[in-house]
């Protein structure tokens, strides 16, 4: 897959492409629709795929205050596109130059003069242009008269319910990890190096592995889970804390705690990811560090009872 941070370096390299545009917030179940008739409409005409898309998101620049935190990171969703077959994946820097653009600007200087477009493929709710005032309507109205063809994917449902990044965050905020797996196709995660922690799970009989948390990347509420841990190229069963742990009154930042079964190597600043795989109850504070122990080897237990299937 080649990827392009920029418009000027693509510019008129591309002949015959058939391009996904949207924001791919978490690259969910709708969105890899998108992706996967770029890639069908581009092997039928011999061209090659990709995918358009900004960062950061255009919400951080115009309206700052209401932008929702994100589901993957920029370097996460790389990968996914990678994973999807895509051809080229070109990433613009939105600023407010760029949204100044009004809709017929934005698909004749980047679409039609920048990209050269031979089809594009977009979502029923697509907008673009100043203020999104563009519509996909619109936009195959444009490309009508600019000579590409415009491909609108209708909204993509999972037993009846439309699949949206909106839907997705509000699933996270209840912890319902694996009703957002449903919708994204994957298991909700988390990447992030293993930093120094206070090591009071290995002095109670459970080692941990600290991460702190990305920033702006949205993760799954306060509470205990069962999860897949994948670390160095091998993958472990383990049960993890989001929160703030109360039980010590630290008065620390929200971190993630992960807990790996039958494995005691030193991981210290190693890169890891965190799978969740489904909740198993709330964070809350015991009286006593013997309770907390008491309730740490019940959920390790009903962990592994969950993640039998896995």
């Amino acid at each position: 897959m080649d990827i392009h941070h920029g418009l000027e370096e693509i510019a008129g390299k591309y002949d015959n492409a058939v391009i996904a545009l949207g924001n791919f917030d978490g690259v969910h179940l709708g969105h890899r629709e998108l992706i996967k008739k770029a890639i069908e409409l581009a092997d039928r005409a011999k061209g090659i795929s990709g995918v358009f898309t900004f960062a950061p998101h255009p919400m951080t620049v115009i309206q700052p205050d209401c932008s929702p935190p994100m589901l993957l990171t920029k370097e996460e969703k790389i990968k996914v596109f990678s994973e999807l077959g895509i051809g080229v994946l070109i990433i613009c820097p939105f600023s407010q130059e760029i949204s100044r653009l009004t809709p017929e600007q934005f698909v004749r200087d980047i679409l039609v003069q920048k990209l050269r477009v031979s089809a594009v493929v977009v979502g029923y709710n697509y907008s673009f242009g100043y203020r999104g005032s563009g519509t996909s309507e619109m936009l195959t109205e444009f490309g009508g008269r600019l000579g590409f063809d415009v491909i609108t994917i209708p909204p993509v449902k999972r037993h009846d319910t439309e699949v949206s990044s909106t839907l997705i965050r509000s699933l996270l905020l209840k912890g319902d990890v694996s009703g957002a797996a449903g919708f994204l196709g994957y298991y909700p995660f988390v990447v992030s190096r293993v930093v120094t922690g206070d090591r009071r799970g290995r002095q109670i009989g459970f080692p941990t592995a600290n991460l702190n948390l990305p920033e702006n990347i949205l993760v799954p509420a306060n509470g205990v889970y069962a999860v897949r841990v994948h670390i160095k190229g091998n993958s472990y069963k383990g049960v993890a804390n989001v929160g703030i742990k109360p039980t010590f009154n630290l008065n620390q930042p929200k971190n993630l705690e992960v807990h790996c079964f039958d494995f005691s190597d030193d991981i210290y600043n190693t890169k890891i990811k965190v799978e969740f795989i489904g909740r198993l109850r709330g964070e809350k504070g015991f009286s006593s560090v013997q309770e907390l122990i008491t309730q740490i080897n019940i959920d390790v237990k009903n962990a592994k009872l969950l993640l039998q299937a896995y």
